[in-house]
């Protein structure tokens, strides 16, 4: 699809609707030559900024500022113009169809970074990183974005794999085609410590990406029986009033959930339907939707009432949960305190007064801490690596159950398969429908 496209000069709006300005982007060999039409210049000088005026025949429609590139020194290594619009709704999107009209593409998503990776600008994991750079909206993932993009190659360990799986596969295609010709062996044991390191360095960056995809979706549920304050605690921590508070049990009749800001982290905060025998259809399914949330939850928080003593209820939901990441909460510490045992170790707090809430969040974010991905090893931030990681993976472990056999030909055929796997998932890309399964998820002007 985007090798078809090559020869096209291509358009689209780089940056999001509703913005104060917008960048209309052409690249391709007919950028100037587009650009030429529409302002009436003759000529456009390299990294230069200039004001002109843009023509529908005789009708000025606008006047803006257009930065030009010359290839090979943009972001594509084409010939690039953009156009910094006023607004990014309804006049930029008119001024793309007049580009259009006169001889540009729309662009397909992606296509720019393609492009880019094509001529050799950045490589396919740092366009990939850019992408996630373009669209995060957590500090994390940002960073590590951030580093892979612009200071080093995230993925040098996977790159440096790929001379070695060369080697047997050369190796073991020669035995295959030409036994009679080949007097060198596999060494099976070299191989074998080869597969080894493989799953190692895969396995790594393959946990960490998991320990980011954790961090990123990190779910944080308030669970407890009705009336022992659990809207008021999602409130206090959230920041405002998002869930109605009353003294009538089962005023929450299904789950509502918000983002929860923290010394820098963030997560998804619910407050739950209070977990007890329901007195209405609708009541109760709000209690089965709590329920799943117990199964769903990254960290639970469990909220009792410290001033009366445990039922069979608030044991069922200790015992329910044990297995769990948790932290068990007291509220209502103005009160006079019940002396139970289960919650000897319990964090004390005061919806009503604010006590203790500083010390809850201190530990939750203890708990986020604990899924943050080490900063100094690879990840894979796109759907399609972590799934050709896990694919390659597969195929290394079974690749181990062949190796003591006779069966040459399988044995090939797995060593092919790792080693275009690798390559893909290093940058090296080894199909073009490979390129249009990556660049089809980036955002559209990137």
């Amino acid at each position: 699809m985007y090798f078809d496209r090559i020869t096209s000069t291509i358009c689209a709006l780089a940056t999001a609707k509703g913005s104060s300005i917008g960048i209309i982007r052409v690249s391709g060999t007919k950028a100037f030559e587009i650009a030429s039409k529409l302002t009436r210049k003759d000529s456009f000088r390299h990294k230069t900024a200039g004001f002109v005026k843009i023509y529908d025949g005789e009708k000025v429609v606008e006047k803006c500022l257009i930065l030009t590139f010359h290839a090979p020194f943009s972001f594509t290594g084409e010939d690039v113009a953009e156009f910094h619009v006023h607004g990014a709704a309804e006049n930029a999107s008119e001024i793309v169809e007049l580009i259009i009209k006169n001889g540009a593409k729309p662009a397909l998503k992606g296509e720019f970074s393609f492009r880019a990776v094509l001529n050799s600008k950045m490589s396919v994991d740092e366009a990939i990183a850019l992408n996630t750079v373009i669209t995060s909206e957590n500090p994390f993932s940002t960073e590590l974005s951030r580093k892979a993009a612009f200071e080093k190659n995230p993925l040098e360990k996977l790159k440096n794999l790929i001379p070695d799986w060369e080697y047997f596969h050369t190796l073991a295609t020669a035995v295959v085609d030409f036994p009679d010709q080949v007097s060198t062996d596999i060494d099976f044991e070299k191989l074998k410590n080869l597969i080894n390191r493989s799953i190692l360095d895969i396995s790594r960056v393959s946990a960490n990406s998991m320990a980011l995809s954790r961090l990123l979706d990190y779910q944080i549920v308030i669970l407890g029986k009705p009336n022992v304050g659990k809207s008021s605690l999602f409130n206090i921590l959230i920041g405002r009033e998002r869930a109605i508070v009353a003294d009538i049990p089962g005023t929450t009749r299904d789950y509502i959930s918000e983002t929860l800001y923290a010394k820098g982290f963030q997560a998804t905060l619910t407050d739950s339907a209070g977990l007890r025998i329901a007195d209405s259809e609708v009541e109760a399914k709000g209690i089965e939707k709590s329920r799943n949330l117990l199964e769903k939850g990254d960290l639970l928080i469990l909220l009792f009432d410290g001033s009366v003593p445990l039922d069979d209820e608030d044991r069922e939901l200790l015992r329910e949960t044990r297995m769990k990441s948790i932290l068990i909460v007291k509220n209502k510490c103005d009160f006079p305190q019940f002396e139970n045992p289960e919650l000897k170790d319990a964090i004390e707090i005061s919806c009503k007064e604010g006590r203790g809430i500083d010390i809850l969040t201190d530990r939750i974010c203890e708990n986020i801490e604990r899924n943050i991905p080490d900063k100094n090893e690879a990840v894979f931030f796109s759907d399609w690596q972590k799934t050709k990681a896990e694919e390659i993976l597969e195929k290394l472990e079974e690749l181990k159950l062949y190796l003591n056999s006779e069966q040459i030909e399988i044995i090939l055929f797995f060593i092919s398969e790792i080693f275009n796997g690798i390559k893909d998932l290093s940058g090296d890309l080894t199909s073009h429908d490979v390129y249009d399964k990556i660049f089809g998820g980036f955002c559209l002007g990137k």
